[in-house]
């Protein structure tokens, strides 16, 4: 009879303790559950920021520049040299040489790394002053993104037709009509990779145009400007009228050859004539 007690409150004991392990393994789990509750918000947070857009941004620079005329094309061949060594690709150089009524002038066009251009400026005033800089930008993004999201789906569309043609199924008339799409894709691809390629090297570098002229002594800051202008009209003036005395005379020349020879014929009859009537009158 004593026995049946002790197992009943043996067996009390028992429950007891499994209820408390219950509630610990409870507040264990209610724990963790708080604790990695702001862990799943912060990486649901990461996930929804959004990514920023890459900008594909176009530069380009226009310079005119002068230097001495007896030494232009000396700067000019090193300015040339310069952007070669820093990367660029000369898309065209011309040089014309000094000729009466036209000055010594050089034009380089070419495209330039963009982390290059501040050392290929820096370069070019050295070779010459500058007079004029102007900074102009086009935002290609959407053609870029539009661009790549045709290159992605003709890609896309050749693998599936190249895994139609692994695997040939169907009779020859499928299997050509899927030739003829492949060769297609292949074209419309090579047509869009090359308007990307043009694209990029609008966006990965920088063009730079330069022009570089002969300095002018008709610059406002020298004292001479006034002199060189007064002597450059004048001399303008002087050619003027020596071009518009030798068309006169080559106009009037011709009329010349018949009038002289009149004139003195008619100046030879008549003193003849006069010579007669004093005659007569003696």
């Amino acid at each position: 009879m004593k026995i049946l007690p002790g197992i009943a409150l043996a067996l009390l004991l028992t429950a007891c303790s499994d209820n408390d392990s219950g509630e610990g393994i409870g507040m264990t789990g209610r724990s963790y559950s708080a604790a990695s509750a702001p862990v799943a918000d912060v990486v649901l947070e990461q996930e929804a920021k959004p990514v920023p857009l890459r900008r594909y941004i176009a530069m380009r620079h226009s310079l005119k520049l002068e230097a001495p005329g007896a030494e232009l094309h000396k700067h000019f061949e090193a300015i040339q040299a310069a952007c070669i060594k820093l990367g660029c690709i000369v898309l065209d150089a011309d040089q014309s040489q000094a000729r009466p009524n036209q000055d010594a002038s050089a034009t380089l066009t070419a495209r330039i790394p963009p982390q290059a251009f501040d050392a290929f400026l820096k370069t070019m005033l050295e070779h010459g002053k500058l007079l004029q800089h102007k900074r102009d930008s086009e935002d290609l993004t959407a053609e870029v993104i539009d661009v790549d999201a045709k290159i992605a789906n003709l890609t896309a569309l050749k693998t599936r037709i190249l895994d139609l043609l692994a695997k040939k199924t169907g009779n020859m008339e499928e299997v050509l009509a899927a030739e003829a799409q492949l060769s297609k894709t292949q074209a419309d691809l090579d047509s869009i990779l090359g308007q990307r390629k043009a694209l990029a090297s609008q966006t990965d570098m920088t063009r730079v145009e330069l022009h570089l002229v002969t300095e002018s002594l008709h610059a406002e800051e020298s004292w001479l400007a006034p002199v060189a202008q007064a002597a450059t009209k004048s001399g303008h003036v002087l050619m003027s009228s020596l071009g518009v005395m030798i068309t006169v005379v080559v106009a009037l020349l011709p009329w010349l050859l018949i009038v002289i020879p009149l004139f003195l014929w008619l100046r030879k009859l008549y003193r003849a004539r006069k010579a007669r009537r004093a005659q007569a009158a003696i």
